[in-house]
Order: C-alpha cells, then sequence, then structure tokens
C-alpha cells in the first residue's frame, strides 16, 4: 500500500499537470469519478476507495490531462 497523501512537492514534481495543484485535483477528482461510474455499473470491484485509487495513480504518474482549445 502506498502513502495516502498525495503533498505539495508530488505536485510540482509533476510534469503531467505543470506543477498545478488545480489541474492535479481536477486531474485525480475526474479519475475517481471514472472509477466510481465503472464500479456502480458493475464493471470492476472495489477494494479501495475511488479517491485513493486516483491518488495512487497521480502519484505513479499514470494520469494526465488532455486539453481541448477550441477556436
Amino acid at each position: 500500500m502506498l502513502d495516502q497523501k498525495v503533498y505539495l512537492d508530488d505536485i510540482y514534481a509533476s510534469k503531467k499537470c505543470d506543477g498545478s495543484p488545480f489541474k492535479a485535483v481536477v486531474m485525480m477528482s475526474k479519475e475517481a469519478r471514472f472509477i466510481n461510474n465503472q464500479a456502480y455499473q458493475g464493471f470492476i470491484q472495489l477494494e479501495e476507495k475511488p479517491t485513493t485509487i486516483a491518488m495512487n495513480k497521480f502519484k505513479q504518474d499514470k494520469l494526465s490531462v488532455v486539453v481541448n482549445e477550441e477556436k
């Protein structure tokens, strides 16, 4: 089990969120919502809370953000 906290140092070191705490929170919350929806629909069985899974994925650098720039 990984440490269940995301420190500012983790966020500042992340190139995927450009060191922005706001982007990091958005990335983790969207992932947690996705995981929760998958569990609700019966596709996966959870052994940890969705937020814990999302934080661990962020710390392992497995999350990214996609920006749609429409003109």
